[in-house]
């Protein structure tokens, strides 16, 4: 792969002097090229970064800020202990495709085996609970937003079917508690990663055995119920590893979180599983694989459609 010119712009910007030795692809999702960088320092020493560009920030709903919002929460997260990549640099100028950041590479795999399964769900919740316990106030200087309001974005990712339609009805009747003027909400508002599913966390074999080294993909960070990132990690992990796995996963967070009310589940259970939907043909999946996640996908959003309307009646 050819260096773009903000490629040259991170590497002077991550270590000035430093020769591009080589650019190599990463997964890094539908909405932004992923590259690592192999730098080769001035001492001879080499250094590996990763280079992230937001090139499809309208899709995705992002400003022009995403890059610098992302690098701000990084450096913040490290801080407290928690195990993401560290910041490096940000674009200093409007590029033309896209707003860019550069962090540290960390060497590791989103991959999972069934013998490793039950300490990586313990890992991925035990993360989200400290996520979700660090301090909302200082996230604000990042530049964090209050996710969107399900019950008025909701209906516009709806399938077109009975199932959309009963839930369309159902909001507009003004009956859900979010459309009341001033509404309390049930929690209190968190630092929510966004798009917390197994992709975005990383595994790799230390001395101390297999751990969970990082959680990468920070553009859809934001303030909200902390049941978020909890639908969003429920119906990834169905779909990744089944349902006795996410049943795993929420049993071990909700321990960290007894008091947490759990009355918006279906809700955001269902946001979560309409917005995959509406957007899973975007996301490069082999046609099986689509198939087969779609399939589930659509499974957990009637589940979760049938326990909001019924709580209803």
């Amino acid at each position: 792969m050819k260096a773009t010119a903000d490629m040259l712009k991170a590497v002077e910007a991550a270590s000035p002097g430093a020769t591009l030795l080589d650019v190599e692809p990463l997964v890094g999702g539908s909405s932004a090229m992923v590259v690592r960088l192999l730098l080769e320092l001035a001492t001879g020493e080499r250094r590996h970064v990763v280079f992230r560009q937001h090139a499809d920030r309208v899709a995705k709903g992002h400003d022009s800020r995403v890059a610098e919002k992302e690098h701000a929460l990084l450096a913040i997260l490290a801080d407290a202990g928690l195990e993401v990549p560290a910041p490096i640099a940000i674009c200093g100028d409007e590029p033309t495709d896209g707003s860019w950041l550069a962090m540290e590479f960390v060497d590791g795999s989103s991959a999972v085996t069934t013998d490793h399964l039950d300490g990586a769900l313990s890992a991925i919740a035990d993360f989200l609970i400290r996520l979700h316990r660090s301090d909302t106030g200082t996230a604000r200087t990042a530049g964090l937003q209050a996710i969107e309001d399900p019950l008025l974005a909701l209906p516009a990712y709806l399938p077109d079917d009975a199932t959309g339609r009963a839930i369309r009805q159902h909001i507009e009747s003004g009956v859900p508690r979010r459309l009341e003027t001033n509404a309390q909400m049930p929690n209190d508002s968190v630092v929510l990663h966004g798009d917390y599913w197994p992709g975005n966390v990383l595994f790799a074999d230390t001395d101390a055995g297999r751990q969970l080294v990082a959680v990468i993909d920070w553009e859809d960070a934001a303030l909200g119920d902390p049941l978020v990132d909890l639908a969003c990690a429920r119906v990834e992990l169905t779909c990744s590893y089944g349902a006795e796995a996410a049943r795993v996963f929420t049993d071990r967070y909700l321990a960290g979180f007894a008091s947490l009310n759990l009355t918006d589940l279906p809700l955001w259970e269902m946001y979560v599983s309409a917005t995959a939907l509406s957007s899973m043909h975007l996301w490069g999946l082999a046609a099986d694989e689509e198939e087969a996640r779609r399939a589930t996908t659509r499974s957990f959003l009637d589940a979760a459609a049938e326990k909001f309307l019924n709580a209803a009646s």
